[in-house]
């Protein structure tokens, strides 16, 4: 008996232990060996917005990914996302994460449809017109458009090496993606014809943008014996690539291969086209770098004189500028000697200039080779190619180079503006490095993209920085400000003073906007300490405003609008009290807080998780959440030690941070957790639905991304989405400095501006283009203009 509980327990304990395993499986194990490409998620909400809106991905991906925007777009997470894709004819793809109870939130999506298929546990959820399938399995959340896929999930599929690679992938890029390098879309960002017989080599690149940019790194994998391209570059040292010094500016696309010994390579060579080696010894031996563009080879050497002579059956044709040109007796020298590289039939006509040899098979062509170079009219010498320049390698095996015709070529999608693209190949041992730059490029003016569109003075001190209001007849943006005098200014957006209008008091937070009359005029609301405004587009008051309270108000003024039809809600904060106004300035009846004696802390906000409304603020150690009566919606148990800042909607969790610089969510149970960000008791943060930023001391982050600034007097980070883009502000009140970043914590070209107080980034004038608002003393605020 005691043998037989014995084994029971040990059985116990093996499944425990299986059963831990399980939901602890790394995602990415459930990948099944079909796979033929997979991308690595770090950043979603990048992802999500470049898979149709950037110039370049858009191109690459769309095709592949729009199918998965259904999914995409209503997942919550900041963990790694890995998306599987297969036969590309099908569109079939397989979304696999770590789940969490905020990650898929299916009540909060409108238009959805969703039915349990009980036989399978298997989920089936319609949004719009997208199906897709999707099921938790241990720790792991999966979602596909092909319910087979879903159904024969499992981790004992084997894919090593998609595996292996995952393991290498940059968790700091925005994305990764791993594919099989005869991949037809994928292989597109290496600029070169696939390899149609290497499926069972893989590419990894790490992927890194913004805007219309793009930058990546990665590997190419090839086997021990060479048959790849790449593994020509067995055995040789990669050198610096030469030719975009003599190659015109105008040259759509360049190929460079380079080696420290030709006939090394030649050897690899002869071996993937399984020739027998071409034991003639040429010219070539004395090279370091072959080029290709355009009607012409490039040949680099360190001794051109000694190139020139081993040249046989040349006879001197003409003179050009004292430059000798040369007919070559054997034109078809380059029409197969190089492949699968490049050919160039009929090689008439070759030239030296300085270290480099210049074969075309037209004059013309070679004789305007020529002159672009006596110009120095090249692609070195371009502000474009310089620009990208930066983030190349000094040397490479295999370089490309293609402007915005030859990108346009590549990606079969016309883009302009990216004149200077490169991808550089560095071989090592059985695999290369990849270095890859995408950058759209515009020469700058001397005041090398932001200008100061105007400065305006006012009659005193300002108190508080200045902010933008909608203006509803111009649809641009109007500037507020407000001085020591209570005296409150509108000022257009070219700068000129609007109104003045003279308040009882200092504002209390931000103005606000609302659309008392249903009519597309817009109206001011706020509050100062004593009164509630409501003022129209000439700073009149409205109605029966301002409302008079004799006890002092406390909070900004809070405004609601929950169904988003313009039945507005005014929440007036009086220490421990809470009035309720509508747009009229009507007492609301029907809303009762019961107070607990404490102190409101935070300004009161208004948040939809699905189709619920919650009113949150904090009121001593207690987080308040109520409904739109004032009754307590979720009851929060535990105490909180509130810090100043504010109360946000993050990861659909109400979340703020106590006075140990910790992060505390409540979800919509009341059950609270917190995370350690490392803050110190005096920090700030500000977030989205989706984006936290947080300082403290010296040091901002973003997201996962951190930027140590120099030490000062910093304000509170603020977040702006903006033509499709995130940014982030903070001024050093001390050394005077505004500081703007992008969401991948890169700071915006010519940055810091000089600046007194925080700064606000707006379309003041609908021109596409954004200024920032901030001070350049006491009583002046200044506009700069980004180009």
């Amino acid at each position: 008996m005691k043998r037989l509980v014995f084994l029971l327990v040990l059985f116990s304990i093996i499944m425990s232990c299986q059963k831990d395993y399980n939901k602890t499986e790394l995602s990415y194990k459930f990948l099944p060996s079909e796979t033929n490409t997979i991308i690595v998620v770090n950043e979603l909400n990048d992802f999500i917005k470049s898979i149709e809106n950037h110039d370049i991905l858009s191109g690459v991906y769309n095709k592949e990914l729009k199918t998965t925007s259904a999914v995409l777009e209503n997942l919550n997470t900041t963990k790694q996302l890995f998306i599987g894709l297969f036969d590309e004819s099908k569109s079939d793809y397989l979304i696999l994460t770590e789940n969490d109870s905020t990650l898929f939130i299916i009540d909060s999506i409108q238009n959805h449809i969703s039915e349990t298929i009980t036989e399978f546990k298997i989920q089936k959820t319609q949004i719009d017109s997208s199906v897709f399938y999707h099921k938790i399995l241990g720790n792991v959340f999966a979602a596909s458009n092909n319910i087979d896929l879903i159904k024969s999930l499992n981790t004992k599929h084997k894919n090593t090496g998609f595996t292996n690679l995952l393991e290498t992938t940059e968790p700091k890029s925005v994305a990764s993606v791993v594919f099989k390098s005869n991949s037809p879309s994928f292989s597109k960002l290496l600029f070169y014809k696939r390899d149609e017989s290497s499926s069972r080599n893989y590419s990894v690149l790490d992927l890194n943008y913004s805007d219309n940019n793009l930058s990546y790194n990665g590997i190419i994998t090839s086997s021990d014996s060479t048959e790849i391209k790449i593994d020509c570059f067995k055995n040789t040292v990669p050198q610096k690539t030469n030719t975009v010094k003599i190659s015109p500016s105008s040259t759509d696309e360049l190929l460079s291969i380079a080696f420290d010994d030709f006939s090394v390579f030649n050897r690899n060579l002869a071996q993937l086209n399984r020739l027998e080696i071409d034991s003639t010894q040429t010219f070539l031996k004395f090279t370091n770098e072959i080029a290709l563009i355009k009607d012409a080879i490039i040949l680099h050497s360190l001794d051109s004189d000694m190139v020139l002579e081993t040249i046989e059956n040349k006879l001197n044709l003409e003179t050009f500028r004292d430059i000798d040109i040369y007919e070559y007796g054997n034109p078809d020298f380059f029409i197969s000697r190089l492949k699968p590289f490049m050919e160039l039939e009929n090689a008439q006509y070759f030239s030296i200039f300085e270290n480099f040899i210049i074969f075309s098979n037209s004059l013309d062509t070679l004789k305007s080779i020529l002159t672009d170079a006596l110009n120095n009219n090249t692609i070195a010498n371009t502000d474009a190619f310089k620009h990208i320049s930066e983030n190349l390698s000094d040397e490479a095996s295999l370089f490309l180079f293609k402007n915005s015709e030859g990108l346009s070529n590549t990606l079969e999608k016309n883009v302009k503006g990216y004149n200077a693209n490169a991808v550089q190949y560095i071989y090592e041992d059985n695999y290369a490095h990849v270095h890859g730059v995408i950058q759209k490029f515009k020469k700058r003016g001397p005041s090398n993209s932001i200008t100061e569109a105007f400065t305006t003075s006012f009659d005193a001190e300002l108190v508080s920085a200045p902010q933008t209001v909608k203006n509803h007849i111009t649809k641009a943006y109007d500037i507020a400000a407000q001085d020591v005098n209570n005296v409150l200014y509108l000022i257009s957006s070219s700068g000129s003073v609007l109104w003045k209008k003279q308040l009882h008091g200092m504002i209390l937070g931000k103005i606000e906007q609302i659309d008392t009359y249903k009519n597309g005029r817009l109206q001011l609301v706020f509050a100062t300490s004593n009164r509630l405004y409501v003022l129209d587009r000439n700073g009149n008051d409205v109605g029966q405003f301002p409302l008079k309270f004799n006890d002092k108000i406390t909070q900004p003024l809070s405004v609601f609008d929950y169904d988003k039809n313009k039945n507005y809600r005014l929440l007036v904060t009086q220490g421990k009290e809470l009035l309720m106004y509508d747009a009229k300035g009507k007492s609301i009846n029907g809303f009762k807080y019961q107070n607990n004696g404490s102190n409101i802390t935070t300004q009161p906000k208004h948040f939809r998780i699905g189709s619920k409304d919650y009113i949150a603020f904090g009121a001593g150690e207690n987080l308040k959440i109520l409904n739109r009566q004032g009754s307590i919606r979720v009851n929060v148990k535990d105490k909180i030690s509130f810090s100043e800042n504010e109360l946000y909607l993050y990861q659909n969790k109400f979340t703020t941070t106590n006075n140990l610089g910790q992060l505390v969510q409540v979800d919509t149970k009341g059950k609270l957790s917190t995370k350690n960000l490392n803050l110190t008791n005096k920090h700030k943060i500000e977030t989205t639905s989706k984006t936290l930023v947080s300082m403290t001391e010296n040091k901002l982050n973003i997201k996962s991304r951190s930027i140590n600034l120099d030490y000062g007097d910093y304000t509170d980070p603020k977040i702006y989405y903006l033509n499709d883009k995130i940014y982030v502000t903070t001024t050093d009140l001390q050394s005077k400095k505004v500081y703007l970043f992008d969401s991948q914590a890169k700071a915006i070209p010519n940055f810091p501006v000089f600046g007194t107080s925080a700064a606000e980034l707006q379309e003041l004038d609908k021109d596409n283009g954004l200024e920032l608002i901030t001070q350049t003393d006491s009583k002046t605020i200044v506009v700069y203009k980004l180009h």
